[in-house]
């Protein structure tokens, strides 16, 4: 997807509006950011600045992705190489519930703690010995 500054992409209830792409410098990188504006149902929720890097000692090209996270889901923008005509390429998700996840864990580690609870349940604890009452020997 290719997008120009001042264009509008809409992905779920989305959209969001290129502003620029603002070329920085920064200690031993170069960066592109691509800055855009994020409104949800033309309401305005912030900006979002995913980058293109080039190290320059080596010459080598990194992607800073950005993610912009609301409620239990996420925008995730991933920038690619700019375009002669002054577009970038982009990668736009939307990951409805993605941070549910951690619920699983959750649950899980729930559940250890309940089974630790009852000391029957446990694996490897002890059993009480059984009380045996002696059995009756023949007289001699």
């Amino acid at each position: 997807l290719h997008v120009r500054p001042g264009e509008t992409i809409t992905i779920h209830d989305y959209q969001l509006t290129l502003e620029g792409l603002i070329p920085t410098q920064g200690p031993n990188y170069r960066d592109l950011v691509a800055r855009f504006r994020v409104r949800q149902g033309g309401v305005d929720i912030g900006l979002i600045e995913p980058a293109k890097r080039i190290f320059t000692a080596r010459n080598f090209p990194t992607t800073e992705a950005a993610l912009k996270t609301r409620w239990f889901s996420q925008l995730y923008v991933s920038p690619g190489d700019p375009a002669p005509d002054g577009s970038i390429a982009i990668r736009l998700f939307y990951k409805p519930f993605v941070l549910l996840i951690w619920i699983g864990p959750l649950i899980m580690m729930l559940g250890a703690l309940f089974s630790l609870s009852d000391r029957r349940l446990r694996v490897g604890a002890p059993k009480p010995a059984a009380r045996r009452e002696p059995s009756p020997q023949p007289a001699e």
